[in-house]
């Protein structure tokens, strides 16, 4: 799911709201000092002011960016929404957006026809050539097959799911884990509910359900080679793991670290995880449990990324919140420790371009959901103008080493 660290839940009060806000302006002032040239941040600082009903300020933050082709446009329902009917708003939006550099729409691979699915993760197995979507609005997993878009349900109401987000297939070991919760869902808030569960991929049987008690809200999850498990806490900003034999799933670091922790990350030798966070990308030890966010050039924004993926020594990245959706490629230094250079494969441009969530490599071609229409669903279980919602479409991008 795509998360900002700096927006502010709207249910809050005026007064909370205002607080929250000014600690939020805080601390970015705080991180400018640091990175005066970094983008992203003038872009959540224009948020900020917006919301305070700031107009002024917000065009200022985002007027700064003209010129500077780094991706950030601002997209509805994501803290712009006091300035979205202002024309002045508009237009710099516009021109914000008309200034990126367009790629070539990657095909589609295929169309789910059931609209009212609601997928956020995508996983492929290549024994049975079938790839795999969660869904949030139906409590439930599917498998795919390719050719024909036909989606049949893998999971059973048995398995008591929640929303299921994050997805991965675990090929060594023959089983699929997902992530699920009900922590953005009405009742969420009284009895809290974070588990992963895992599938034998051949039989669909659910292996294993595990708790995650002192999550807040469990976003993605990724396999190392060991079998080892991570799940990211969005909410609370932390990092989970479940090692081959431990009894559950173990808190790493502290909570809060890694603001906003969306996507994760394994590297093929296992000795580092990466972490998308609200400003960038957290690389995460995993001998020592230290984090650090990786440095990268002020040209590069890779803040915002829901979907991260490890790719020939590069991320792979799908970013939903900070623009109307692109797929970016962070090549990193040989060490791993530094981002070098940013590469778009695919820009906002995407005609089936709906809040693209997650996605999945099969080789060196790149299979990303692109119209995943999560913003549709209401705590309530409800659809926003269900009877406008496309079947989901599944884009294949050809990668290049």
């Amino acid at each position: 799911m795509r998360v900002i660290a700096t927006l502010l839940a709207l249910c809050l009060s005026p007064p909370v709201f205002a607080q929250a806000a000014d600690d939020a302006l805080a601390r970015i002032k705080a991180l400018r000092a640091q990175r005066p040239n970094d983008g992203l941040l003038a872009f959540y600082q224009a948020i900020t002011h917006a919301g305070l009903g700031q107009k002024e300020a917000a065009l200022a933050e985002l007027g700064s960016l003209q010129g500077r082709r780094l991706g950030l446009i601002p997209v509805a329902h994501t803290g712009f929404d006091r300035l979205w009917a202002d024309a002045d708003f508009q237009a710099l939006r516009r021109r914000l957006a008309d200034e990126e550099a367009r790629s070539a729409p990657a095909p589609v691979a295929f169309t789910v026809p059931d609209a009212r699915l609601i997928p956020e993760g995508i996983a492929y197995d290549i024994t049975s050539n079938r790839f795999f979507l969660s869904s949030v609005a139906q409590h439930k997993i599917v498998s795919v097959a390719p050719a024909s878009g036909l989606a049949r349900d893998f999971s059973s109401p048995s398995d008591e799911l929640d929303a299921v987000l994050g997805l991965v297939v675990d090929a060594p070991r023959r089983r699929l884990c997902a992530v699920s919760t009900n922590a953005f869902e009405a009742g969420g808030d009284k009895q809290r509910r974070n588990r992963v569960a895992c599938y034998a991929l051949d039989s669909g049987r659910l292996l294993q359900r595990h708790a995650v008690n002192g999550a807040n809200q469990l976003n993605d999850v990724t396999a190392a080679a060991d079998g080892t498990l991570y799940a990211t806490d969005s909410e609370a900003g932390s990092l989970y793991r479940l090692r081959p034999g431990d009894a559950g799933f173990a808190l790493m670091g502290s909570v809060g670290a890694l603001r906003s922790a969306n996507g994760v990350a394994v590297a093929p030798d296992g000795r580092a995880v990466f972490v998308a966070l609200s400003t960038g990308v957290a690389r995460v030890d995993t001998a020592s449990g230290e984090m650090q966010r990786l440095p990268q050039p002020d040209s590069v924004v890779s803040g915002g990324i829901d979907g991260l993926y490890w790719w020939r020594g590069s991320l792979l990245g799908i970013q939903n919140a900070i623009n109307p959706g692109r797929v970016v490629r962070l090549r990193l230094a040989a060490d791993g420790r530094s981002i070098e250079g940013l590469q778009v494969l695919q820009s906002h441009h995407h005609p089936a371009f709906d809040e693209p969530t997650t996605g999945t490599l099969v080789g060196d071609r790149f299979y990303v959901i692109a119209n995943s229409l999560v913003s549709r669903l209401q705590p309530d279980g409800s659809l926003i103008d269900p009877a406008t919602l496309r079947g989901p479409q599944v884009l294949r991008i050809d990668l290049q080493p």
